[in-house]
């Protein structure tokens, strides 16, 4: 794989900087940002090595870069007027950032938390009741509504997400902006 260019490189550390700028070196803030940001520029990275690999230059892939590029400029205003004004660009970032720690947050809640409810448990014995399979029907009325609730409450979160997500990328493509990737980790369990 060859190198990239040093002009993507220090746009991104020019976008890291612009953006701990931002959120005022606040350190959850810039880290947040950070994992918003490297989702798209990995992708783009991997465009630069795509047209690096190839011999003929593909207008395709020099076409996105030229849209990536536009956009990471409207990104670095929107950033460098957020560090200098606190205005409505510095209110966007701020909510941005609370944002991407509710999505984490939710995403944690309800995705990831079954599976450390059946984690296995060495100091528990092979017979003890945690591990005994639970009822997927549950034996009472009040139980069944219990979980109907719970089930339309995650449709609904899901759908507001969902949503939440598009009003994004509306905003990105009438801006001109790019205000980063969700990327998904596997989940692994946590060493104790």
């Amino acid at each position: 794989m060859g190198r990239l260019p040093p002009s993507f490189t220090s746009l991104y550390r020019l976008v890291l900087r612009a953006t701990s700028a931002s959120v005022l070196h606040h350190t959850g803030a810039r880290k947040n940002f950070r994992k918003l940001w490297r989702p798209a520029f990995d992708a783009a990275a991997q465009v630069f090595r795509e047209l690096q690999s190839c011999q003929s230059k593909s207008i395709g892939h020099e076409r996105l870069l030229n849209i990536f590029q536009r956009r990471v400029d409207g990104s670095l205003t929107l950033l460098v007027n957020s560090a200098n004004y606190r205005g409505v660009p510095h209110q966007v970032v701020r909510n941005l950032n609370l944002l991407r720690q509710g999505n984490i947050g939710w995403v944690q809640g309800h995705y990831y938390v079954s599976l450390t409810k059946n984690a296995w448990k060495p100091q528990l014995s092979p017979t003890a009741p945690e591990y005994s399979p639970k009822a997927i029907v549950p034996d009472t009325h009040r139980a069944a509504m219990v979980q109907i609730i719970r089930r339309e409450n995650l449709q609904v979160n899901e759908r507001c997400w969902n949503g939440l997500g598009e009003v994004v990328k509306m905003a990105e493509g009438r801006h001109n902006l790019c205000l980063g990737r969700v990327r998904m980790k596997r989940w692994e369990m946590e060493k104790s």
